[in-house]
């Protein structure tokens, strides 16, 4: 798997955040996931940048659907105490995906509510329990909570839980293989089901057949069956239509977008998970990524972890200008970027100068220091033009290229300077 993603990524990338940091803990065949042990900083870019390579080679190199589930430290021995919990070592799920850490609001609330109900009553409750919605949205956090719960409270209880492109590679093994009496054991002779992306099943083929009798069979023995999509039964396409139709006459409960409120929530819970102090810089970095990011809470965790262990890592505090710029290459912000006039009135408030002094001839140090952090903020920050910056300053390009340049590198050596142009740039990123 190494030497697949060595080939596909950059010498750079490859060498920053792949070589010699991630630790294989685990490859569940049965559910086809891969868990990685990795650092509290690492794992934030690992999920937003690289974590579909990894899929990829991992799929590759294990010849099966394969998905990756990154693990800290303090993960790892929950992850070995609930899978020797079970008695198989098959069973493997998100020690963090419980129902204390679902946060539930108006968009979640009959879900988990279903959810927990047959968590707390496997089999008779409801089966099947069909939970859908559009990627990220915590249908699988569902799923896991539901696994967890069961194998905590009724240990007797024989627990699968698997994507359905697990369970069709199964299907077609033991058809090749001449090994159905055991593949139908290990799916029939089970209390709970739980069958993540239901909607893959393909009616062209026999996998769908078998999925039809596994319910029926689990359907009269009275055991509980979940099942998770990314649509109601009724839009699938190409699926067997009496599976369809027992699908839909399950407990059909749906996930919707959170709203801003609840986004805030669970970035707060995320904060306290992870032991980061809330104060009122934190409280501005979950304000501004729960209205930049607009639906999916996968992506809403990512961006906050990142935001988190960049800022750790860094030795920074938390500010709005620091969330803008460590996510401005995996997030749209909505807003343009500040404008050439918007800077230098922002340098002119700063040195306590007019704009008019800005764009003045005169050459004092006073006015020209000024004026040459103007110029570099439009050009790094503002991305702007050389030829840009020049019509809006009236000077020549060659002006303008010198004053960039005279900043850059002044900036590499005299703190003061390099403290004052951040100053700046904080104030340009918070207000525009």
């Amino acid at each position: 798997m190494l030497a697949l993603l060595e080939e596909r990524l950059e010498g750079r990338d490859y060498v920053t955040w792949i070589e010699n940091r991630l630790s294989l803990v685990n490859y569940d065949q049965a559910t086809g996931v891969l868990y990685i042990g990795v650092t509290d900083f690492l794992k934030a870019q690992l999920e937003l940048k690289y974590k579909k390579p990894i899929e990829d080679a991992a799929s590759e190199a294990f010849g099966a659907p394969t998905k990756v589930i990154f693990l800290l430290p303090e993960e790892l021995n929950d992850i070995k105490a609930t899978t020797d919990r079970s008695d198989s070592d098959e069973i493997i799920f998100n020690p963090r995906h419980t129902f204390d850490n679902f946060i539930v609001g108006d968009n979640s609330r009959f879900a988990a509510g279903m959810a927990q109900k047959v968590a707390q009553s496997p089999g008779k409750a409801y089966s099947p329990l069909f939970i859908y919605s559009t990627t990220g949205l915590g249908k699988t956090h569902l799923m896991h909570a539901i696994g967890i719960y069961i194998l905590e409270h009724f240990p007797k209880l024989r627990v699968l839980y698997v994507s359905s492109e697990t369970f069709t590679d199964d299907f077609v093994n033991a058809s090749i293989n001449k090994k159905m009496p055991l593949f139908k054991e290990k799916y029939r002779g089970i209390d709970v089901l739980l069958i993540d992306d239901i909607q893959f099943i393909n009616a062209k083929d026999k996998t769908a057949e078998e999925v039809f009798h596994t319910f029926e069979a689990l359907y009269n023995s009275g055991k509980q069956m979940v099942f998770a999509s990314d649509m109601p039964p009724k839009d699938f396409l190409g699926v067997d239509e009496r599976l369809r139709r027992r699908l839909g006459q399950g407990m059909l409960v749906d996930i919707k977008p959170p709203s801003y409120e609840i986004k805030v929530a669970i970035l707060k819970n995320e904060a306290t998970l992870k032991n980061v102090p809330e104060d009122e810089g934190l409280s501005n970095v979950i304000s501004f990524i729960a209205e930049h990011i607009k639906t999916n809470v996968s992506e809403l965790l990512a961006a906050f972890d990142r935001v988190v262990a960049f800022a750790t890592y860094m030795g920074k505090p938390f500010t709005k200008a620091l969330a803008k710029e460590v996510l401005s290459d995996v997030m749209k912000i909505s807003g343009s970027a500040p404008s050439s006039k918007d800077i230098k009135k922002v340098v002119a408030v700063y040195f306590n100068i007019s704009v008019s002094d800005i764009d003045s001839k005169e050459r004092t140090r006073s006015l020209s220091t000024p004026r040459q952090i103007a110029m570099y903020l439009c050009y790094d920050l503002a991305k702007l033009t050389f030829p840009q910056i020049s019509k809006d300053f009236k000077k020549d390009t060659s002006t303008v290229q010198h004053a960039y340049n005279k900043i850059r590198k002044e900036i590499e050596t005299n703190e003061h300077l390099r403290n004052v142009v951040d100053e700046i740039r904080e104030t340009l990123l918070n207000d525009y």
